[in-house]
C-alpha cells in the first residue's frame, strides 16, 4: 500500500501541472465536499449506539452525557418522545447523508468529465501547435491515442483520487469512533486491514502496472490495424489479404481484453480479501476477549457498534485499495499526457509564437519570393537534403522543379509552404521573413498535393475546407470551381454544391478529385499556388486535362510546380533542377532538347 500511495502522490504532483487554476479551485471544492460527506458518514454510524440503546434500555439514553443535555433542552421526558426523537433523527441523518453522497458523486463525476474534455482539447491543440513535422514523425494511431485514451486515463485517475479522499477521511473518522467504542476490537481491525492491504499489494501491484502498460500498447496496435485495413481496403481486397488484418486485429483485442480483465480483478479483489480478513478478525477478537474474561464476553451495543463500523469500513478500504490499483493501471496514460503538455509548454517558452502577427494580416505578394542559402536536413545524422540553395520566384511567374526521386523537390515545396523551417538561410516575401509573417503566410499560399484528402462531405465543404458551414461563401466556391474548370460538371449534378464526394472522394474520378483539390487551394484566393506532383496519379489524358486547368492560372497566380513528368513543367517560365541539394536553373533546351 505504501508503494501504491507513492503512485498516488506522484499522480497528484503531475496533476498539479496538468490542471488549470480553475480546475485546481474545483478540486478544493470537491475535497471540502468529501470532508462533509465523511462527517455525515461518521454521524450516521455513531447514531447506531443511541438507537440500540433505545431498543434495549432507554435508561442508557437518559444517562448518556452527550444525549442528556439535548433531551433536556428540547424538554423530552417521556419514553415515547425520546424514541420518536431518536428514530426520526437517525432517519433524517441517513436520508441527508445519502442524498449528499449522490450529489457529491454527481459533482465529482461531472468535474472529472470536464477535466477529460478540456484535457483532450489541450492535447489536441498541443499536437497541432507542434507543426507538420510532428505529424510526419509520429504514428497516427499514437496521436489518436493521445487525444482519446490518455485524457480518459487522466479522468479516471482524477475520479479515483476523489474517491480516495472521501474514503480515507471516512475510514479515519470511523476508526476513531471504533477506537473510542472498543480499543481492543479496533486493534484487531487495524491488524486485519494491514494484513489484507499487504496481501493485495503483493498480489496485484506489479500485475496492475503491467496490465496498464499492456492495455495502452495493444489498444494502439488494434487501432493501427483497423486504420491500415480501412485506408488500404482497395489493396487488401484486390490481394485477398483480409484474413491477415482480421487475425492481427483479433490478436491485439484478445491481449487487450486480457489486460482489462487483470485490471478488473485487481480493482475488485481487495474488497473480497478485506471482508474475509475482517470477519476473521471480528470473531477472533470476540473469542479472545470472551476467553480472557472468563466467558463474560462483550456488551451487545459494543459488538453492534463495532460490526456496523467495521462493515462500513470494509467497502471503503476495498475501494481505497481498488482506487490505488486503478490509478497504478492508468498511470502510463497520465505520464504521456503530462510529458506532452510539458514539452509543448517548454517549446512555447523557447520559441515565442508569431502566429497572429496583425502587421501582416492583409499582406500580399508584390514582387518576389526569395530563398537565400537554404540548408535543411530531416535529421543531422542523415545529412542535408538541401544545402546552400538559392531561388528567386517572381510574382506571376510559373516555376517548375525537376530532379531525381529523393532529390528534395517535395522538401523544397514544403519549406516554401512554411511546413518546415530551414536549419540555415531564410525564405522571404518582398524582403520579409515568412516566419515573421507567421500564419498569414498560409493565407498567401495555396497547396495541391499528389494524394488528395477529401472528406465524406459535400463539394461545398470540401472546397471551403475547414471553414464553418454558415461562414462559407458560395460565390467564392463557384469562382474557385470555375478557375479549376470544374464548374460545368458541378452545375450538371442534381444536388450541385451539396453533392457528397464520398470518403476520400471515391464517388469522383481521379481528375475530378484533383480539380476539387485545385478549387480548394484557390478558395482563399492565394497569391502563390504550389503543386506537388499534383497529377502523378493520373493517366495521360486526365493529366493533360488537369494541366490545362493549371496552365489557365498562369499570369493570374504565381505557380510552383513539382514535376513527376517533364510534360507538366513544359509551359513554365523557369525550370530548376534540384541536384546535390542545390537548385540549378535550366533552359528549356537543356530539359526538353529539340522536342
Amino acid at each position: 500500500m505504501v508503494n501504491g500511495m507513492r503512485k498516488v502522490f506522484d499522480a497528484i504532483n503531475k496533476l498539479r501541472f496538468i490542471l488549470s487554476r480553475e480546475q485546481k479551485f474545483y478540486c478544493v471544492v470537491v475535497f471540502i465536499m468529501a470532508a462533509i460527506s465523511a462527517v455525515l458518514e461518521i454521524l450516521g454510524v455513531s447514531m447506531v449506539i443511541p438507537l440500540l440503546s433505545v431498543i434495549m434500555s432507554i435508561d442508557q439514553i437518559r444517562g448518556n452525557v452527550y444525549v442528556k443535555p439535548i433531551l433536556e433542552a428540547l424538554h423530552l421526558s417521556s419514553d415515547i418522545q425520546i424514541i420518536i426523537f431518536i428514530c426520526t433523527g437517525v432517519a433524517l441523518i441517513y436520508i441527508f447523508k445519502n442524498a449528499f453522497a449522490i450529489f457529491y458523486t454527481w459533482v465529482s463525476t461531472k468535474f472529472a468529465n470536464k477535466i477529460r474534455r478540456e484535457l483532450a482539447l489541450r492535447i489536441f491543440n498541443a499536437y497541432v501547435r507542434q507543426g507538420y513535422t510532428y505529424f510526419v514523425e509520429h504514428n497516427s494511431s499514437e496521436i489518436l491515442r493521445g487525444i482519446g485514451v490518455d485524457p480518459q486515463s487522466v479522468q479516471t485517475i482524477v475520479f479515483n483520487i476523489f474517491i480516495l479522499m472521501i474514503r480515507i477521511i471516512t475510514v479515519v473518522c470511523i476508526t476513531v469512533f471504533i477506537v473510542l467504542t472498543s480499543p481492543w476490537l479496533a486493534l484487531m481491525l487495524l491488524i486485519m486491514i494491514a494484513l489484507s492491504s499487504l496481501m493485495s499489494e503483493l498480489l496485484f501491484k506489479n500485475r496492475m502496472r503491467r496490465s496498464g502498460i499492456d492495455q495502452r500498447e495493444y489498444s494502439q496496435q488494434a487501432r493501427q490495424a483497423s486504420l491500415e485495413a480501412i485506408q488500404g481496403s482497395k489493396e487488401i481486397f484486390a490481394m485477398n489479404r483480409q484474413k491477415y488484418f482480421t487475425d492481427e486485429y483479433l490478436r491485439c483485442m484478445v491481449k487487450y481484453d486480457r489486460s482489462c480483465a487483470t485490471a478488473a480483478v485487481g480493482s475488485s479483489a481487495p474488497n473480497n480479501i478485506l471482508e474475509a480478513m475482517c470477519v476473521v478478525g471480528l470473531v477472533s477478537a470476540i473469542a479472545i476477549k470472551a476467553i480472557a474474561s472468563g466467558g463474560a464476553g462483550m456488551q451487545i451495543t459494543e459488538i453492534a457498534a463495532f460490526a456496523l463500523g467495521a462493515f462500513r469500513i470494509l467497502p471503503y478500504i476495498g475501494s481505497i485499495l481498488g482506487s490505488i490499483n486503478t490509478i497504478t493501471y492508468n498511470a502510463p496514460g497520465l505520464v504521456v499526457a503530462y510529458e506532452t503538455l510539458r514539452e509543448t509548454h517548454e517549446l512555447e517558452i523557447r520559441q515565442p509564437s508569431v502566429k497572429n502577427n496583425e502587421k501582416y494580416a492583409n499582406a500580399k505578394l508584390q514582387e518576389e519570393i526569395r530563398l537565400s542559402n537554404i540548408t535543411f536536413a530531416y535529421a543531422v545524422e542523415k545529412g542535408n537534403v538541401l544545402e546552400g540553395l538559392d531561388i528567386i520566384i517572381k510574382k506571376g511567374k510559373s516555376i517548375g522543379l525537376i530532379g531525381a526521386s529523393g532529390a528534395g523537390k517535395t522538401t523544397l515545396s514544403d519549406l516554401i509552404l512554411g511546413l518546415y523551417s530551414p536549419q540555415s538561410g531564410k525564405i522571404t516575401m518582398d524582403g520579409t521573413d515568412i516566419e515573421e509573417i507567421g500564419d498569414n503566410w498560409h493565407r498567401i499560399t495555396g497547396y495541391v498535393p499528389q494524394s488528395v484528402y477529401l472528406s465524406d462531405a459535400s463539394i461545398r465543404r470540401n472546397v471551403a475546407f475547414g471553414i464553418e458551414e454558415d461562414k462559407i461563401d458560395d460565390d467564392k466556391v463557384w469562382k474557385a470551381l470555375e478557375m479549376a474548370q470544374l464548374k460545368p460538371f458541378v452545375e450538371e449534378l442534381k444536388e450541385g454544391l451539396d453533392t457528397r464526394v464520398g470518403e476520400w472522394g471515391v464517388k469522383f474520378s481521379g481528375g475530378q478529385r484533383q480539380r476539387v483539390a485545385i478549387a480548394r487551394a484557390l478558395y482563399s484566393d492565394p497569391d502563390v499556388l504550389i503543386m506537388d506532383e499534383a497529377t502523378a496519379a493520373l493517366d495521360n489524358e486526365t493529366e493533360k486535362a488537369v494541366m490545362e486547368s493549371i496552365e489557365a492560372l498562369q499570369g493570374l497566380k504565381t505557380l510552383v510546380i513539382v514535376a513527376h513528368r517533364l510534360t507538366t513543367v513544359k509551359k513554365c517560365d523557369e525550370i530548376y533542377e534540384i541536384i546535390g541539394g542545390k537548385a540549378v536553373l535550366k533552359s528549356k533546351e537543356e530539359v526538353f532538347g529539340n522536342e
